[in-house]
């Protein structure tokens, strides 16, 4: 599909992967429009007005991109923080680009998904919620959509070096041996994709095969990621330490 002259709304496209992605666009000839929290503010706080502007300028391609994840125990996690960004902001947006989309008879929702929805790993709880919501969304939309001439892909990146990967996730994937993307090739992908209009892309080849294991044999997944469990646990139980000690020393100091 041709992209010139194309409107193309995009969260996350000032970050690690949505930059290079938006260089990828621009290049292209499409017209984009970058959602920038320094600029616009929080998108969570601000989802309904943003709603309200797709409803009435609706894009000829919206690609939902902002997310973050956060490595803790379960009960230490805001879940609806998460949750809202990963999982309801992209549904919400999604919802209000439809009619627009369907008046026209075209149009492409593009969701970026994570391979953990395909392998929930422990201590990421909040963000494997949401982003197995989307995926499930993704798939029922684009089945909702078959002959409207509206698109929907849902990219499924594993680990890529971001900012996104760093401090205790960094930790916890470098001792487990995660295998990392860099940012600019799956940024690539990811335009090949909006260009060919694909239903999914999924990223590494072990994951791709851990994630149909895990559909089909998860108790072998669930014992293989014991010991990701147990490093975690490590990781975090010193991460505790250290916060504690650094309160104290604050305390002190004031």
């Amino acid at each position: 599909m041709q992209l010139k002259g194309k409107t193309i709304y995009i969260t996350g496209g000032t970050g690690g992967i949505g930059t290079p992605l938006v260089d990828h666009l621009r290049r292209s000839g499409a017209e984009i429009i970058v959602y920038d929290v320094v600029r616009d503010g929080d998108l969570v706080v601000n989802l309904d007005k943003t709603c309200v502007t797709l409803a009435l300028n609706t894009p000829d391609i919206l690609i939902n991109m902002a997310g973050y994840n956060v490595f803790d125990y379960c009960e230490d996690q805001d879940l609806d923080a998460i949750i809202a960004l990963n999982m309801m902001v992209p549904v919400k947006l999604s919802q209000a680009v439809l009619p627009g989309m369907k008046r026209r008879g075209s149009g492409h929702i593009v969701n970026m998904g994570s391979m953990t929805a395909l392998i929930p790993l422990p201590h990421l709880t909040g963000y494997v919620t949401a982003k197995t919501g989307l995926k499930g969304f993704s798939d029922s939309l684009r089945r909702e959509l078959g002959g409207s001439g509206i698109a929907v892909t849902h990219i499924v990146p594993r680990a890529v070096k971001t900012p996104m990967n760093s401090g205790t996730r960094a930790e916890i994937n470098e001792r487990t041996g995660v295998h990392y993307d860099d940012p600019q090739i799956v940024a690539a992908r990811i335009f090949k994709a909006i260009i060919k209009r694909e239903r999914e892309v999924r990223f590494g080849w072990p994951e791709r095969l851990f994630a149909f294991l895990n559909a089909n044999l998860p108790l072998l997944i669930d014992q293989g990621l014991q010991k990701n469990r147990i490093i975690g646990e490590e990781i975090l139980q010193a991460e505790k330490v250290r916060k504690t000690g650094q309160h104290r020393v604050e305390r002190i100091a004031s």
